[in-house]
């Protein structure tokens, strides 16, 4: 929240209908901030855009992301044009456009934004290439920082170890973090492509552990980070569920002191 403003970090698919069921109304967010373009953090940007549209928004909304962004809401602005044309078939009535109260506002690493009371920081990570690729041309994932009277948040986004993470993470109240279960995800690969060759499995194993953090690589971040509460996010659907979340919460203690909880949905941290 930035006062009383929602802000939503990533629109991955259902995001709409998640914030209906914490209690928020889509129409009041007025900041969206995109980690990076992959489908499962944008695949509702244009049910916001839709269903905004359709509710009458007229108040500005501002998207923000990685370089890429405006060339998707230019083409998902004009998806809108034959809904907004039709309307609700009332004579006279005319449905704003997403073009009249939506602002897209590209940003990289470096990045600071003062919203009020509120100032997000960015910084590319690593879950496309490298951290010595920093910079250079090509497709950029970000971390994300937020600054508040009394309070910091920080959320990693999808990245492997970073540097650039820890240094902007420093001293943070409250760390949202990304964990992936490697040795789960390649069982669950090999499974579904038995006759993949090794050697093309070891391929994946070896991007998703430069690209995704463990449990204990969470820890870690924590603990450099001097973080007072870690929430790890972002698993693959049955990784922590009831029956598991106390195992990776006592992985990730091992290497960090202070709090530590596994997210669920619709929880407030």
């Amino acid at each position: 929240m930035n006062g009383p403003r929602p802000v939503l970090v990533d629109c991955g698919e259902g995001a709409m209908g998640q914030l209906r069921k914490a209690g928020v109304d889509f129409r009041d967010v007025g900041e969206v901030f995109l980690t990076h373009h992959h489908f499962d953090h944008i695949g509702s940007l244009f049910a916001c855009l839709g269903l905004n549209m359709m509710t009458m928004r007229r108040a500005p909304l501002t998207i923000w992301g990685p370089p890429g962004t405006k060339a998707i809401l230019d083409s998902l602005i004009a998806a809108c044009d034959v809904p907004q044309a039709i309307g609700f078939g009332v004579k006279g009535q005319t449905l704003p456009h997403p073009r009249d109260f939506l602002r897209v506002e590209e940003i990289t690493g470096g990045a600071r934004i003062d919203l009020g009371e509120m100032v997000v920081t960015a910084c590319e990570n690593t879950h496309y290439r490298a951290e010595s690729e920093a910079g250079q041309p090509g497709p950029v994932s970000l971390s994300l920082r937020f600054d508040l009277p009394g309070r910091s948040l920080f959320f990693t986004g999808d990245t492997g170890p970073c540097r650039a993470v820890e240094d902007l993470a420093q001293g943070v109240d409250l760390l949202v973090s990304e964990m992936m279960d490697l040795d789960m995800t390649m069982e669950r690969v090999r499974a579904s492509n038995p006759h993949m060759p090794d050697e093309a499995i070891a391929r994946i194993r070896t991007h998703l552990s430069a690209h995704h953090l463990s449990p204990e690589q969470v820890g870690d971040l924590a603990s450099r980070a001097g973080a007072a509460h870690v929430v790890a996010t972002h698993f693959a659907p049955g990784c922590a569920t009831p029956d598991t979340a106390d195992a990776y919460a006592a992985r990730i203690a091992a290497r960090f002191a202070g709090r530590v909880s596994i997210g669920r949905d619709l929880q407030s941290y």
